[in-house]
């Protein structure tokens, strides 16, 4: 706008691809900025007023010396009982079909004492839970100090007052030793990971450049559920990549079947410029790929419901959130294994942990009453 009484901004992944682009498709746009850029917000608004012309930042910025976390910054107010805390930007992996390390960089890591500090200042604003989250969050390293992710779990743990610590998206391929020991010892790690196997077939695995096959993902969720025999585990799932053949498929079927995730992500693959995999003919027939994305939710479907209706007549401990979404009157939360939990019960407060006795299994959810308050 010339007057500049509305700004119109796009930022974020695609603004980091697209950059000055997008400028001769929509030349209202003012501004574009990456994610790498959104420190300099105020810079740049500022830049748009006083000189009346568009403001393009779309530099990546790939040392920890020059990165800013605006989580370095505590937030004002926390919503809820949990939080979000970014430990680390980018990736350094190279999976065929990922945009991710074009758009945000390769990986640049936040101090631990950093992440301690905020999420201390977050309990004491009454967060009791938070999740660690990182592009590839596993893989973290402390720019400072031999400080691996595992090690940061276990000094959050030590040396604030969380009650509970979750994290997201990690990789197989760094699960190690420390972070099982984690889930064998930690308390307050919450009993649940989410970890993306994207195929069941070895053949696509390695069109994906995954960098693990079914086999060593096969070991690692052994070891995880040996350390922690109530552990809860998710997954994403990618149907129809280049070249995906009907016996490919099944192999993801039974391998699913085996796996036996409470609960999966799963996708139909659509090309992304700029990616390894863009240069493969996308050949599967959409067709063909709606087919085996229904046969692969029904039988997650399936798996799901038994793996909640087992939950039935135990205690779960809730960190109670809110009102259900279904303004029942009940209460809505999640249990350790990241199951929804929907309950009743008297004199419950926002931010409380609860024992809550699981009385119903839906596909997706829990319900229950509460036992002994926790």
């Amino acid at each position: 706008t010339t007057n500049h009484e509305k700004i119109i901004g796009v930022c974020g992944c695609v603004a980091q691809e697209e950059g000055a682009k997008l400028l001769k498709r929509f030349p209202e746009i003012d501004l574009i900025f990456g994610p790498d850029q959104i420190y300099r917000l105020p810079e740049l608004l500022e830049l748009v007023e006083s000189t009346n012309r568009p403001a393009v930042a779309t530099e990546l910025i790939n040392t920890a010396e020059d990165y800013h976390f605006l989580d370095a910054v505590p937030a004002t107010r926390l919503h809820g009982p949990t939080a979000f805390i970014t430990i680390m930007k980018g990736c350094n992996s190279h999976c065929s079909y990922c945009i991710v390390p074009k758009v945000r960089g390769t990986e640049v890591y936040r101090e631990a004492r950093d992440i301690i500090r905020e999420i201390e200042a977050m309990v004491e604003r009454g967060c009791r839970e938070v999740t660690l989250l990182g592009q590839n969050v596993n893989s973290y390293r402390d720019p400072k100090a031999e400080t691996s992710f595992a090690n940061l779990i276990r000094l959050i743990a030590d040396n604030t007052n969380i009650n509970r610590i979750r994290f997201t998206s990690p990789h197989p391929k760094d699960v190690k030793e420390d972070l099982v020991e984690e889930y064998a010892h930690n308390a307050k790690l919450c009993p649940h990971i989410h970890l993306p196997l994207q195929s069941g077939a070895d053949s696509v695995l390695k069109r994906m450049r995954r960098a693990y096959n079914t086999g060593i993902y096969r070991e690692k969720v052994a070891k995880l559920r040996n350390a922690r025999v109530d552990l809860a585990m998710t997954s994403d799932i990618i149907v129809g990549f280049p070249s995906e053949t009907a016996e490919e498929f099944e192999q993801t079927l039974s391998f699913v079947e085996e796996m036996q995730f409470d609960n999966i992500y799963a996708f139909k693959y659509s090309p992304r410029p700029d990616t390894e995999a863009f240069a493969l003919e996308d050949d599967v027939p959409l067709n063909v790929k709606d087919e085996r994305l229904s046969r692969l939710l029904t039988l997650q479907s399936k798996i799901a419901k038994a793996r909640n209706e087992a939950h039935l007549g135990t205690m779960q401990e809730v960190l109670v959130e809110g009102p259900d979404k279904m303004a029942s009157g009940r209460w809505m939360g999640k249990s350790g294994g990241n199951k929804v939990v929907n309950f009743t019960g008297n004199a419950i407060l926002r931010g409380d942990i609860v024992n809550v006795e699981i009385t119903k299994a839906n596909a997706n959810s829990l319900e229950g009453r509460v036992g002994v308050h926790g």
